[in-house]
Parts: C-alpha cells; structure tokens; sequence
C-alpha cells in the first residue's frame, strides 16, 4: 500500500437487501460504520452481466460482513450496482486513448486514490498493483500460446499490466480461478505456493437445478429438432468461439453424424460471428442439423434439453457454464484445459479429454448410448452443488480473514 496521508471519506451509501442480504446489516452512514476499516475494490468496469463485476459484489457483501466499509474504484460503471452491495462507487478518471497507458493510468490512479484514503485493505482486480491480494481472472500468455500457437506481440496492454502487477510480487496473496492458473503463475512470475490460492467460481443453485433445467423439456427440444428418438448435444458459451474451440465442435459433430447417422442434433449458444462456422458446418454436410443461438435468458432450460454437453475450448481459465451444465444434471465432457475440469478430473476421467476430435466423437457417442447416462448427470449434480455461490461466499469469507490475520 503506497505511504498515505488520512483524510476523511465522505460517500453515499445505499443499503441492500441483494447478496444475503448483507448491505442491510450494514448500514455504512452509521457512526460505528464511519470508524470501521476501509476496504477498497479496485476493478476497471463493473457491470451486471460480467463474472468479475460479479466477482467484486460478492467480495465487497462478504467485507462487510467482516466489519469493513467498502469502496469500488472503477473508471466504468454506474453506482447503483454497488450501492445494491452495499458499497460505495467511487469513478476514477479515464485516459481517452486505447492503448498499454490507458490500463497504467488506472492504476495510477488507484494508487493516488489509496494515497489520499489509506484503504487497510486493496482488493485487486488484476490492473492495479497491491500489498494484500490480487485477483486475477485471465492468464493470457498461457491462453495465446494454446488459441494462436504463438507468444503476445510485445507491449500487449493486458499482458504489459499483468506482468506489471504480479512480477513486483509485494502482494499477501493471488488468487486465481483454477489451479491450472496457478500452475502457469508460478512458472512464469516465480510466485511462492503459499501465496497462491485457488478460488473456484460458483454457481446459482436457484437457477441451475434438475427441476428448473428440465421443465417443459420435452417442449425445449423440439425447438431444436431433438425428439425422444434424437440426441442433442450442445455448446452453450458466452461467445468467443475461437477460444472456445467451436471449429473443433463442428468437427465432432461431423465425426458423431457418421458414427450414429442423422440421431444427433446439435446446439451452438453465444454472441460471435458464426458466418465461418456456419460455412464449415454447410461444407462437412451437417448445416441442417445444428441450430444457432445468441445469448439466452433462460439458459437452464437449455441445458436440460441437452443429453450432453461439450467444451473441447483450447482454454478456459474456468468455465462456469461446465459447471452450471452439471449443477443441471446435464453430462458434461470438457476440454483438460478447461478449469473445470479439476472438478471432475480425479472422480469422473473420462469425462476429461485432451484428444482429437475423432476422439472426442467416440467418446460421446459412448456415454449418449449409455444406459447409465441419467444416473451420470444425477451424480454430477450432487458434485456441483459444493460449488454452490453459498458455498464459496463462505470460503470467499474466511479467505478474506485469514488474509487480514495474517
């Protein structure tokens, strides 16, 4: 934490009920609240729709909860999503030009921010140098070298930031979403064991369920040309379909319609371009067989018309979607480079591949065929559930604790 000099903090701040409801007990305009310990979130964005945006509400409930007023410094974002954590927003100023600078000026910024406040605790979203914790969301050198089989160009403005933040190493801790990434951190950055921690992301056990993924199934699947007599597999993504293998998919689903011809229909969700997707599909024959998704709402729903789900992505730090497909009861068969599959690596194997896409193809086709297939997505749902939101607020907590004690 940079040398500070100790001014007063005067802010808004809005009570909630949302996140546990922990804003409520935590009324910040109180006497006692204005003397308790300062906690400052540093993030670029915060949005709604994003996982680190939600990431940095979760922390900012569970810092309350442990006696800390909290502050969000973003230079994008509106106040309202803060004040319903409980937190206040402070935007800092935004340099106009793209580029490497704009992402140090942030953290310039912050830094000035944390010199006039004295914050006693610096939550780092990753483009901000700290003495306590980092939270890192991409490990984007590890993620060119896997998508594009080459390093960053030199003067990349993530990879430029990172290695900033984390090579300075005068953090208590970093903690990463797998230990995939932790593995390459500290290859790459020389970052001590007992200062890394992986913290898995969670799930919403009220939306992503058996029961609410698999009402009106039946309905859902003739949407996309499934019936009883039909398999339907899917990938469901955000977007970013080059990372995410979707060339690869198409593959498989190529290599699954000659395996068991004209029985599987398939199932592609996320905002992209799909037109060379698209035309991959028309050349191997299978065009007709897949239906295209943008963005879904209701996305539950999806996964349980699915009779599997695949993610054969070159990376992902994570995966969130693995994990919500399982929470649903859906079988799920990743990529070994997806994070998620540390869930499922040491129980289920051989839902974790590192093949080719002939061999991801044999290996669907046996667990469609297989009578066993609803008793998996039962035993996957059982296993998602200590991944709950609930579940890992409570560790997000005592992380947070062990963290000032030390």
């Amino acid at each position: 934490m940079p040398s500070c000099r100790k001014t007063f903090l005067s802010v808004a701040y809005a009570p909630s009920l949302t996140l546990t409801q922990v804003a409520s007990k935590n009324d910040m305009t109180t006497p006692s609240k204005r003397h308790a310990p300062l906690a400052a979130i540093a993030i670029r964005q915060v949005e709604k729709s994003t996982g680190a945006s939600r990431n940095a509400f979760e922390q900012a409930a569970a810092l309350q909860e442990l006696g800390y007023r909290v502050v969000i410094l973003a230079e994008r974002g509106k106040a309202e999503l803060a004040q319903r954590a409980g937190a206040a927003f402070v935007k800092l100023p935004r340099w106009p030009i793209k580029g490497k600078f704009r992402r140090f000026w942030f953290n310039r910024r912050v830094q000035a921010w944390c010199k006039r406040h004295c914050p006693d605790l610096l939550v780092s979203h990753g483009d901000t140098v700290s003495s306590d914790v980092v939270y890192m969301h991409n490990c984007v050198h590890l993620a060119s070298q896997r998508i594009h089989g080459k390093p960053l160009p030199n003067g990349h403005e993530v990879a430029a930031i990172h290695d900033h933040v984390l090579i300075q190493g005068g953090f208590k801790r970093v903690a990463v979403n797998s230990q995939m990434m932790a593995d390459d951190f500290m290859q790459r950055y020389a970052i001590a064991p007992d200062k890394i921690e992986v913290s898995y992301p969670g799930y919403d056990p009220q939306q992503f369920n058996p029961d609410s993924a698999r009402r009106n199934r039946q309905v859902t699947r003739k949407e996309f040309g499934a019936d009883d007599e039909t398999f339907l597999i899917g990938l469901i993504t955000s977007g970013n379909f080059k990372k995410r293998n979707l060339d690869g998919f198409i593959e498989i689903a190529a290599h699954l319609n000659r395996q068991l011809p004209q029985r599987c229909r398939f199932l592609v969700v996320g905002k992209d371009d799909t037109t060379p997707y698209r035309k991959q599909a028309e050349s191997l024959g299978i065009d007709s067989l897949i239906t295209w998704r943008s963005t879904e709402p209701n996305v539950e729903r999806l996964y349980g018309a699915l009779d599997v789900f695949v993610l054969p992505a070159h990376i992902e730090e994570f995966g969130r979607v693995a994990l919500e497909a399982m929470a649903c009861g859906t079988p799920s068969v990743v990529s070994a480079w997806v994070g998620a599959s540390e869930l499922i690596r040491d129980s289920h194997p051989d839902l974790v591949l590192d093949k080719d896409t002939q061999g991801w193809a044999e290996r669907i086709a046996e667990f469609l065929q297989s009578s066993k297939r609803e008793e998996l997505g039962q035993t996957l749902a059982e296993l998602a559930k200590d991944y709950s939101h609930e579940r890992q607020y409570e560790k997000l907590k005592a992380s947070f604790s062990s963290l000032t004690n030390d």
